[in-house]
């Protein structure tokens, strides 16, 4: 599995500026404190931020060859990756994932009304291509973007451009390879930068073989699959102040195996195809306001996602073809403001208006006919997110103070022989509260409290039919899930030395939790979702990054989480082990190499539908410890890129998951730049 050194940059974003924030390429200790990060929707250093945040930037995504972005983050801590297949990743944010944790692109959610609750593979569908950084706000989110920010959000923030006074083309061509034919990708990209219009383009193909795992292990087959994708993001300035950027995004995976289906559960067919996801959007900004340096940003975006599935089982005749699509339209309005040198704010409107449709058919492969279903969830349902936000910052000498509130109101409506009409209004008022201490320079105390829901969305009301082990009923009596974040933490920035530590616990309450009955349907036992758990996360993280000598660095990352269900006494589903990793690296900017090792402990705490889980063994996952290294040579033009996964190829599994990790093997990477 491809990894990323743990980046301890800290701070916070204005999103009216995402396209302007040029990436640094100094790698020294002092910069990390200027780098911003999507949180508080202001722009300051991380530093004297309230709450723990992560980035991960573009440079962690070449130097470790990352396959994916879930891939690539799973080094940071608090964030677990789990792998229900090849073609998956999906990140756990302090304990929780799937629809509970927002994922955000550009500022702009990513997750959408048939957000599965648990694993889902979405975040695989934005290319590491096109990410110029990622960035992780633990802990909070909620009144910044709402819905599913339980335990936190991951916004990914693509390519920037900017405007440059002598015109100018460039490009780039990029191939990659993994041996024993685990990967062959290339990309083709094109830059343009102008006085008052600038342009980047880019198209990848992207080819997975199966994957090969550790020493007892071998190929896993089948899960290799295919991918396409392109892109193109346009920056223009308007005249009058205004600035507009326009970007959009494709991407579609064909045929991607559940690998654990074929091994486990007697699968002939069971793949996604296709897969994909089409996004685009338009943000103007403008100042404003002069006396108060406000500056109003409006943006319009739609958002596709579509997934095809075939499933057949091993001597059966009959091919069951699913196919689900969400259209999302949205905008948003913000308009920031600076009171005094000791006040600012943001606040705005937002509004997400998904449209579902979706189909199941059996085909009679010995027969020739064809039989329609009702689809995974009700056809031609709609779903409304609308909202109203207002957060304030306040400097007073040594203290910085955070403060917002949100309140959101949603209507779900889906007709079908199995609900009948049904309409639901769920609607939630959050806020945030945080305060920061300089104890001394570079030294912060920091401490904060907010709340956190999920709103019920189509998928928990109207879902119908298999879902990983279990059949699901559908239910339409939901309540919005709820969290209260409370943590406390110190934060260092010294010349060669930085440093996160942080505590926290989650308080769940209302959590929508799958209900075994007494029904039986096809061999499956039947669920139905209630709002009955409540429980707790709890855990401690750690960060640092020295640097003793200019281009020799060390970091090091580690997490612990610890979930209980308060309502059944037992431990929550999915909570990931003890994790840490030790990072080295020496070099500079032409020529660098360094190691990664990683570790897992064994989780043995399991939750009743742990145990049922086929991915996980019994007893618990076991633990594991893997060692990776990669290096980098440039010369002109040409860079050359290694990473060697899984030097002692170890055979091991992220818990949960249902495929094992990356075996021996090489990634190489080559770039070609055109100027």
């Amino acid at each position: 599995m491809h990894s990323t050194i743990v980046a301890m940059s800290l701070a916070t974003l204005n999103l009216a500026n995402v396209d302007s924030i040029p990436a640094s390429s100094s790698d020294t200790v002092p910069l990390m404190d200027e780098v911003v990060v999507s949180a508080t929707r202001d722009r300051v250093a991380g530093s004297v931020l309230p709450y723990s945040v992560g980035v991960y930037t573009r440079r962690d995504i070449e130097r470790q060859v990352s396959r994916t972005i879930p891939e690539a983050l799973s080094g940071m801590a608090g964030i677990h990756i789990q792998k229900t297949n090849h073609g998956g990743g999906s990140p756990f944010v302090r304990g929780l994932t799937g629809n509970q944790t927002l994922i955000m692109v550009d500022g702009i959610r990513m997750n959408n009304s048939v957000f599965r609750y648990g694993p889902n593979q979405y975040m695989t569908l934005v290319s590491p291509d096109i990410v110029d950084r990622i960035e992780v706000v633990k802990g909070s989110g909620s009144v910044s973007y709402g819905s599913d920010a339980l335990t936190g959000v991951i916004n990914i923030l693509t390519t920037s451009i900017d405007f440059s006074k002598q015109p100018r083309w460039s490009g780039r061509v990029t191939g990659r390879l993994t041996s024993a034919g685990i990967e062959y990708s290339g990309r083709p990209e094109i830059r343009y930068e102008g006085r008052r219009f600038s342009m980047v383009a880019g198209a990848s193909v992207r080819q997975f073989g199966d994957l090969l795992g550790g020493d007892t292990t071998g190929f896993q087959r089948p899960s290799g699959y295919r991918e396409r994708s392109f892109d193109v993001k346009t920056l223009a300035d308007l005249g009058m102040g205004w600035k507009m950027t326009l970007s959009v995004q494709h991407l579609q995976q064909m045929d991607v195996p559940v690998y654990h289906k074929y091994k486990l559960e007697n699968f002939a067919v069971n793949e996604s195809d296709p897969i994909g996801r089409s996004f685009g959007y338009i943000r103007f900004e403008k100042p404003m306001f002069p006396s108060l340096d406000g500056k109003l940003t409006i943006t319009g975006a739609l958002q596709g996602m579509k997934e095809g599935r075939q499933l057949r089982k091993n001597g059966s005749s009959v091919l069951r073809v699913e196919e689900d699509k969400v259209l999302t339209r949205s905008g948003a309005v913000d308009l920031s403001l600076r009171f005094n040198p000791y006040w600012s704010s943001n606040s705005g409107a937002e509004v997400y208006a998904d449209r579902v449709s979706s189909m199941r058919e059996d085909q009679r492969l010995d027969l020739g006919t064809i039989i329609s279903l009702r689809g995974l969830y009700p056809n031609d349902a709609t779903y409304l997110n609308a909202a109203l936000y207002s957060m304030h910052h306040l400097e007073f000498g040594a203290f910085r103070l955070e403060g917002g509130v949100r309140y959101n109101l949603y209507r779900a409506a889906m007709t079908d022989v199995t609900l009948g009409s049904v309409t639901l209004k769920p609607q939630a008022l959050v806020f945030q509260g945080g305060v920061n201490y300089r104890v001394a320079s570079g030294w912060h105390l920091f401490a904060q409290a907010s709340e956190g829901f999920r709103a019920p969305n189509i998928d928990d009301m109207g879902t119908l039919g298999i879902v990983d082990f279990r059949y699901e009923a559908p239910a339409f009596d939901l309540r919005p899930e709820k969290s209260f974040n409370m943590e406390a933490g110190l934060k260092i920035h010294q010349p060669r030395f930085a440093a996160q530590a942080s505590v926290f616990r989650t308080n769940l309450r209302d959590l929508i939790t799958r209900i075994k009955t007494s029904q039986v349907i096809s061999g499956y036992d039947v669920y139905r979702k209630e709002n009955v758990d409540r429980g707790y996360i709890q855990g401690l993280e750690l960060q640092t990054r020295v640097e003793p000598v200019q281009g020799l660095r060390f970091t090091a990352a580690a997490a612990t989480t610890y979930g209980q269900s308060i309502t059944r006494n037992e431990p929550l589903r999915r909570m990931p082990p003890f994790t840490a990793r030790l990072g080295a690296e020496y070099g500079r900017e032409k020529v660098f190499g360094g190691l990664i090792f990683d570790h897992a402990s064994v989780q043995r705490r399991l939750e009743a539908g742990d145990k049922a889980d086929n991915r996980i063994p019994k007893g618990g996952t076991p633990g594991f410890n893997i060692l990776n290294a990669y290096g980098t040579l440039a010369l002109n033009r040409l860079t050359l890129r290694a990473y060697l996964n899984n030097l002692f190829n170890t055979d091991y599994r992220t818990h949960g998951s249902g495929i094992n990790g990356m075996g021996r093997s090489v990634s190489l990477t080559v770039l070609v730049d055109i100027r």
